[in-house]
């Protein structure tokens, strides 16, 4: 599909699970969309519904961590999680959300920035249990580009599983 042949939005044709077992979580995304393994020693896909680009796109990963993480660490999370998305140019932070659970942290924000002269959307959740970090990205390479494909990317980030 190209951007200029959009005309009233994304027709689901089916849903897709895509398991990494060995890293214990799965995602569901439309199932016409271009998946794309990480680069070696990243553990995670990037799916766009695009064959030439990847700007806008959905994003998973799993981050094994040093460390084991607590929500009593919540505070310095969101501080270094708050600074990542300060550090983009012209960001502008639509939403962001900051809970606990007995053995969960999870950071979640919305916004918008500037990359490559171009105003994008994304919508970021990080989620923390154990030594264990997944991180789910939904974008779009343009505001408008999101808003046209948001039901699908919205499906992908609420559909995850963990192990």
């Amino acid at each position: 599909m190209t951007e200029t042949s959009k005309t009233k939005g994304p027709i689901y044709t089916g849903i897709t699970k895509h398991w990494d077992h060995e890293a214990g979580y799965a995602v569901w995304v439309s199932n016409d969309w271009r998946k794309i393994d990480m680069v070696e020693g990243r553990r995670g896909w990037i799916f766009t519904p695009y064959k030439d680009h990847f700007d806008t796109c959905f994003i998973s990963e799993k981050i094994n961590l040093d460390f084991k993480v607590k929500p009593e660490d919540i505070d310095i999370l969101v501080e270094g999680f708050e600074a990542g998305i300060n550090s983009l140019p012209d960001v502008v932070i639509e939403h962001k959300n900051f809970e606990t659970g007995k053995r969960i942290v999870l950071l979640e924000a919305k916004f918008t920035f500037t990359e490559n002269g171009q105003t994008r959307k994304r919508w970021v959740k990080s989620m923390y249990w154990g030594e264990a970090n997944l991180v789910l990205i939904a974008q779009g390479a343009t505001v408008e580009d999101y808003a046209y494909w948001e039901g699908m990317l919205f499906n992908a980030m609420m559909t995850y599983e963990l192990q």
